[in-house]
Parts: structure tokens; C-alpha cells; sequence
């Protein structure tokens, strides 16, 4: 059973996540009571990446081991056959790679892509791989 403060957080991450629609207060708190749901990932979708399967402008969250640790790093397509950007330049955990591509990726509907290397499985808590 979820205590009453930890559903007024999940609530609010409900709303947050669904961009803070007004009116839906209460359907947030009834999904906020089911323990089965994590309103810090509920609705993420990615597509997994492979060459040329991404159209220049879109996002790739590339994943890949650093030692014992699973590190990525976000770039930008060019052109689909070609690397583009890759920002802000350095490794960090999967989460903030997730987030700095959905915060770069903003209202687009264009979906973000996954590129898994050197043996990376991907892990559910992450969002959901298609």
C-alpha cells in the first residue's frame, strides 16, 4: 500500500509528465495509487537505433560500457548516413542521457533512438524499447 504523501508525489509526477494539463487531478491521484506504475518513466518510448534507420535532426541516446558501469551520451543526426553533434560533450549515466535527450528533443514529435554497443542490455526501468 502507497502512503498518502508518496501518491501526492507520484500524482505530481503524473501531471508533470503528461505537461500539466489542468482538470485531471483526479484521474493522477488514482493512477498515482497503483503500485504497478513509476510516473518517472510511464509513456517513454524509444526506437532502437541502427545505421541509417534515423532521419537527420533526430535524437540517439548511445549506451555503452565504461569499466563496470553503463555510460551514454546524446548526439544529433546530420544526415541519416553520417554522426551529427554530440552534446554536452562528455559520458554520464543512461538517466541523465534520457533526460537531456527528451529535454533537447522538447514538444517534437520525432521519436528519440537508442543505440545499445559493446553488449548493453537494455533495462525497463529506462522506458520502453521498440
Amino acid at each position: 500500500m502507497i502512503d498518502e504523501e508518496t501518491r501526492r508525489i507520484r500524482a505530481y509526477r503524473i501531471w508533470e509528465s503528461e505537461g500539466r494539463p489542468e482538470g485531471q487531478e483526479l484521474a493522477h491521484w488514482y493512477r498515482a495509487g497503483n503500485e504497478a506504475v513509476d510516473p518517472a518513466h510511464e509513456g517513454r518510448e524509444y526506437l532502437k537505433y541502427s545505421s541509417g534507420t534515423a532521419p537527420a535532426g533526430s535524437l540517439i541516446v548511445k549506451l555503452y560500457r565504461s569499466g563496470n558501469h553503463i555510460r551514454g551520451y546524446v548526439r544529433t543526426v546530420v544526415d541519416a548516413d553520417q554522426d551529427g553533434t554530440v552534446f554536452p560533450g562528455e559520458e554520464m549515466e543512461p538517466e541523465a542521457a534520457f533526460k537531456l535527450a527528451e529535454s533537447h528533443r522538447g514538444n517534437s514529435s520525432n521519436p528519440v533512438f537508442v543505440e545499445l554497443v559493446e553488449d548493453v542490455e537494455w533495462d525497463s526501468s529506462w522506458g520502453r524499447l521498440t
